[in-house]
């Protein structure tokens, strides 16, 4: 499975026994990515595009400490990656399908358009090109890692 997300806060509370069950099976692995909480910019960018921006670092770092329980009571993830540009989707690939969500160019809420597509397609090959190119251009972290990184940036905002 391979996560990419701004916090999905609601998805991973929806989904959590899933998740779990499907960590719990032998051979399986859990590749996340979230936004650097230490990008300020980033941060501040992401803040200002949603109604509910101010709550973002929040939620980020609720995300961080998610994935970091689930590493500590499954092993996995092993590592998680932070990105530092601003995302146009979010993807949650699982097997041989993926779901694509698109993000709005306006702050205005409203349903988004979300395609599940299968990984052999043309999008499904842009997605795994797309995730190999994070891969070199985000930060790796241990899971244990990444309350450090919510406490340094928490010290860190303006």
């Amino acid at each position: 499975m391979t996560l990419y997300f701004i916090h999905s806060r609601r998805w991973r509370e929806n989904h959590d026994a899933t998740i779990k069950a499907f960590l719990r099976r032998a051979g399986t692995t859990l590749e996340v990515f979230l936004p650097d909480l230490e990008n300020h910019e980033l941060m501040f960018s992401l803040g200002k595009h949603f109604e509910d921006g101010s709550l973002i670092p929040a939620l980020v770092a609720d995300a961080y400490r998610y994935f970091a329980r689930l590493a500590r009571d499954f092993q996995k993830p092993a590592h998680v990656w932070l990105f530092g540009r601003y995302p146009t989707y979010s993807f949650y690939r699982f097997d041989k399908r993926a779901v694509i969500a698109l993000y709005s160019n306006s702050v205005a809420k409203k349903e988004l358009p979300a395609f599940e597509i299968t990984t052999d397609s043309f999008l499904g090959k842009f997605l795994a090109a797309d995730t190999d190119d994070l891969k070199k251009e985000c930060r790796q972290r241990a899971p244990q890692d990444l309350e450090a990184v919510v406490t340094s940036s928490a010290s860190t905002t303006p």
